[in-house]
């Protein structure tokens, strides 16, 4: 039967039909996607979690009630219904894996088991198998051992990730990666590829679709290879955290395609080309941490329209910002602290309005801070510490700036004056204006910033006593008030205030007893309490003991503390890593419960009055690094028991009454930095095994009853011998979590405090003992040696000349024994002397009068009759300067050849021979008689 359609009804028809045809479609493809997974999908992927253990119930939707269309993770595709993702990343998943049963996953394309803790197990090889796969994230999934090498057989993956946060995963090789001919993003963050420093060039760089490479932490070395240049579809290129040991790679600036490039911390040197600075499309770049040079000018006047991250801190980024860093409109991150910028911040920055992070800290930058950067309405974080800057810090500087939350302006020569009433526009978390000339009480404005975590005012002139409402600021964890003059009891609050982690009240005004925390209260001090030079009274209470549990450093240091230290003082101090009592009044014996505090790390007692023995229980520290019980009343000897602390790097035992000889053990401590015995009673030779310390800087043994002499083996001691094994500012002398070594030494003649340069300062001396003998001459060896004191002692002989090769030696004093020769010549290499006493000795001749020894006064050489020369008043004669002409090369006092018993025998024989011959010339006789004999003894001969 025909149907026929009236006209006028065509119209309407079709769009009826589509309907239809579009809701069948509908229904379709969701019973496809609810009822499409197959029974034997459901199968293999119930078998895979067989194996894994789900202790958070991630995937407690696996199972057969529902299609696993519908399971967690899982996407299916929507016309055939099969399963083409498994996503199970941040599933807190551990157990085995089965990747093999997947294999009947024939869609399977994408595979995510990132962040999950499989834990020390392997990368299972069957993943290989899975020839469909094109992304593969195995990331931070604590997989362990080698990376298997059929991941190669995933010819069809675009995306790799086998990132590890632990170095836990190895690769001996990368040739596999050759075969992943469709490979765009390969991650391998992590890896541990030092075996692959030579060859991994060669095979990345036949990944001719890659976009985006990271290697970061990977432990490549040796240079960049320029095989990567080939790679002309490359954005994305990150290798922090390696050690290349090479010059930045020029090529770099022709990789036009580059849109990030990160290498931060990756040993780099050389030039930062400025081509660098013309490719269009970077927007970011992190290059910290290197040894990179570049002139800031030429730098910032390129073609980077799209950058918008520069990151470049701890280089040699010179020069001034130039006005033109103004035309970088999409810059948000702009990060060079610790390079060499000098001049002042250009005006011009004020127009970066996306402008974020600015921090320019650790330079040398001058001049005042353009009100400009109030404008900034974006700008989050400002660090402008440790230049030069200089001029007045108003309201003004901070006008438009709503989303402040960081401010760092501290030590500079800024003068930060805000008017009382000042409400500010923003928010701050981190507020640092230390060394800002702030005068008078606490800036009003600061009990404004509720969100405050860091509070730093220290360095200024701040007066009164600590405002009660600072410590309603409820989020403040660091309150730094030091170097200034606050006065006033201590505050009782702080006992109150749980949420302090770090109090600094160090060096001010504040006086009073320590008050007693209450009873019910059990929170506990701050992690840090510095309540350090002040004048504070009275006995420490032994109530703070139960506040202890939550301290890792505590010192109420030079202060006038009497009493005895509490005994119950490391009864709950489990966590404490510095206690610094030092220099108060304290009296009493050195408690042996210090051993309880099993983390301390630092140990200060010095300069109080305590007295007895030391106690052997401090061999239990084994954490101990730095020991001062220095200027107390202790007696008896040195405890065998601290040759249990290894890890001990200072030890400071002068300045009491300890007896006995120094401790062979010593060179057991193999640790130890410095090692002060000063002004104690101790007797017998110097052990030599101390010349075993190859980590020494400082040794003092002056004021001892020390006999016998110099060891030669002093000479070995490494650190002395070379300049370079001497620690670097990043080897200061800091342990636990804040307390900074400082130690008193006598130098030049009187004593210093040293601080902040003792990571570079060495000294020697065993002045003031009974030493007799030489000076040994590899003294001279200690070449990286600064102080040398070797005065009043009994050492005999001459003054070695190798000593004039110690080029770094400051102070010289060999005052006070009985040395004799001349002064050796090679003393004229001593440039960096500036003390030099040589008095009260047996030298003799004359005074080099060589570039800077004619500086030191008279009293430098007074004492020595037989030396003569400026500046001594006695002149030189005639037979001295002749004398000086036979001075061997040795720089010691020459004899003359002719007077010594070799020349008087060979004066004797030729006299007796001439008169030998003399005879003979005149006697006949004589002659025929000497021939005959002659004659005979040639016949005998023959």
């Amino acid at each position: 039967m025909a149907v026929v359609l009236q006209k006028g009804t065509l119209g309407f028809a079709f769009p009826i039909l589509y309907c239809c045809i579009l809701v069948l479609c509908i229904l379709s493809s969701v019973s496809g996607e609810v009822n499409g997974c197959s029974k034997q999908e459901m199968q293999s992927l119930l078998a895979f979690k067989g194996g894994l253990h789900d202790p958070a119930g991630r995937l407690a939707s696996w199972n057969a009630s529902f299609s696993c269309c519908l399971w967690s993770g899982i996407s299916c595709n929507r016309l055939a219904g099969h399963v083409v993702a498994v996503d199970l990343h941040e599933k807190r998943l551990n157990g085995v894996l089965r990747p093999a049963v997947l294999f009947k996953l024939r869609a399977l394309k994408y595979l995510d088991i990132s962040s999950n803790n499989f834990t020390g197990l392997p990368i299972p090889v069957e993943l290989g198998l899975l020839k469909n796969l094109r992304y593969l994230n195995l990331s931070r999934a604590g997989f362990a051992g080698s990376i298997p090498w059929q991941l190669g057989n995933l010819s069809s993956l675009e995306v790799l990730d086998v990132s590890s946060s632990a170095s836990r995963l190895t690769s001996p090789s990368l040739s596999w990666l050759t075969n992943l001919t469709a490979l765009k993003d390969l991650s391998l963050d992590g890896v541990h590829l030092s075996a692959t420093s030579s060859t991994w060039g060669q095979s990345v760089s036949r990944l001719s679709h890659l976009r985006n490479l990271t290697m970061s932490n990977c432990g490549l070395t040796g240079s960049i290879p320029s095989s990567l240049q080939n790679l002309t579809s490359l954005e994305i290129l990150h290798l922090d955290g390696n050690t290349f040991q090479s010059e930045f790679p020029s090529w770099l600036a022709k990789m036009t395609s580059l849109v990030s490039l990160q290498m931060t911390n990756a040993n780099l040197n050389g030039s930062l080309p400025f081509e660098l600075s013309q490719l269009p499309r970077l927007s970011r770049i992190s290059l910290g941490y290197n040894k990179l040079s570049a002139n800031a000018s030429q730098i910032f006047e390129g073609q980077w329209k799209s950058l918008t991250y520069f990151h470049m801190p701890n280089n040699s980024l010179d020069g001034p910002i130039p006005a033109s860093i103004g035309n970088l409109s999409s810059l948000a991150f702009l990060q060079l602290h610790r390079n060499n910028l000098r001049g002042t911040i250009p005006e011009s920055l004020g127009l970066l309005r996306s402008l974020t992070v600015l921090d320019l800290g650790y330079n040398q930058l001058t001049g005042p801070i353009p009100l400009s950067l109030g404008s900034l309405p974006k700008l989050t974080n400002i660090s402008l510490t440790k230049n030069a800057l200089s001029g007045a810090v108003s309201e003004s500087h901070f006008r438009g700036l709503n989303s402040l939350k960081y401010l760092d302006i501290s030590d500079n020569r800024l003068i930060f004056y805000i008017t009382p009433n000042w409400t500010p526009p923003f928010q701050l978390d981190v507020l640092r204006l230390s060394q800002c000339k702030i005068e008078g009480l606490l800036p009003p404005f600061v009990k404004t910033q509720r969100s405050l975590t860091t509070l730093d005012l220290s360095n200024n002139t701040l007066m009164g006593q600590i405002p009660p409402w600072l410590w309603n600021l409820t989020k403040l964890e660091k309150l730094i008030l030091s170097h200034n003059k606050l006065e006033g009891p201590i505050p009782s609050q702080l006992y109150m205030c749980t949420f302090l982690k770090q109090v600094e009240l160090r060096d001010n005004q504040l006086h009073g007893n320590l008050p007693n925390p209450p009873r019910s209260f059990a929170a506990g001090f701050p992690w840090v309490l510095d309540l350090s030079i002040n004048n504070i009274t009275g006995p420490i209470p032994s109530e703070i003991c139960g506040m202890l549990h939550t301290s890792r450093f505590l010192s109420l240091a030079s202060n006038k503390l009497k009493g005895q230290i509490p005994p119950c003082i490391c009864e709950q101090s489990v966590y404490l890593e510095a206690l610094d009592l030092s220099d108060n009044k304290l009296y009493g014996k050195l408690l042996p419960n210090f051993s309880n505090c099993s983390s301390l790390k630092v140990l200060n007692v010095a300069s109080n009055n305590l007295e007895g023995q030391i106690p052997v229980e401090l061999g239990k520290l084994k954490k101990l690094q730095v020991l001062h019980i220095n200027n107390n009343r202790l007696s008896g000897n040195v405890p065998s028991s601290l040759r249990d602390c290894k890890m001990l790097e200072v030890l400071d035992l002068s300045g009491n009454s300890i007896s006995g000889k120094v401790p062979d053990w010593i060179a057991e401590l193999s640790k130890l930095r410095i090692v002060a015995l000063r002004s104690n009673k101790l007797e017998g030779e110097i052990p030599f095994q101390i010349g075993y310390l190859q980590k020494l800087q400082i040794l003092d043994l002056a004021i001892n009853h020390l006999s016998g002499s110099i060891p030669q083996y002093l000479s070995n001691l490494a650190t002395l011998r070379n300049k370079a094994l001497i620690g670097s500012r990043s080897d200061e002398f800091r342990y636990g979590i804040y307390y900074k070594e400082e130690i008193n030494l006598v130098v030049k003649g009187q004593e210093w405090a040293y601080k902040y340069i003792l990571y570079i300062f060495t000294s020697l001396d065993l002045s003031a003992n009974n030493l007799s003998g030489d000076i040994p001459k590899g003294m001279g060896y200690l070449k990286g040696l600064h102080s040398l004191n070797l005065s009043h002692n009994q050492l005999t002989g001459f003054i070695p000349r190798e000593l004039g090769e110690i080029i770094n030696l400051e102070a010289l004093d060999m005052s006070c024994n009985r040395l004799s020769g001349r002064i050796p010549e090679t003393f004229v290499a001593l440039n960096s002397l500036g003390y030099l006493n040589l008095s009260n000795n047996n030298l003799s001749g004359r005074i080099p009068a060589v570039r800077h020894l004619d500086t030191f006064g008279a009293s430098s050489f007074s004492g020595n009759p037989d030396l003569c020369g400026p500046p001594l008043q006695k002149y030189c004669s005639y037979y001295t300067s002749q004398s000086e002409e036979g001075e061997d090369e040795e720089g010691e006092q020459s004899v003359d050849w002719w007077d010594s018993w070799e020349g008087g025998m060979v004066m004797g024989c030729v006299f007796v021979w001439g008169c030998v011959m003399g005879a003979m010339a005149l006697s006949n006789h004589l002659r025929t008689r000497y021939c005959h004999v002659v004659d005979s003894i040639v016949k005998l001969l023959l």
